[in-house]
């Protein structure tokens, strides 16, 4: 998801069944791309 004039990301964990949502992080799309690699590489 952009936000911030399309400069920044969201990283967030849904959980449908109570409708909650927790941000994990709001960075630059050169720190998601970092931060994206790093979960593909190290799954929670």
């Amino acid at each position: 998801m952009g936000i911030g004039g399309n400069n920044l990301r969201i990283i967030a964990y849904i959980k449908f069944e109570t409708q909650n949502v927790f941000i994990k992080h709001i960075v630059t799309h050169k720190k998601y791309d970092r931060l994206t690699d790093h979960y593909r590489r190290n799954p929670e």
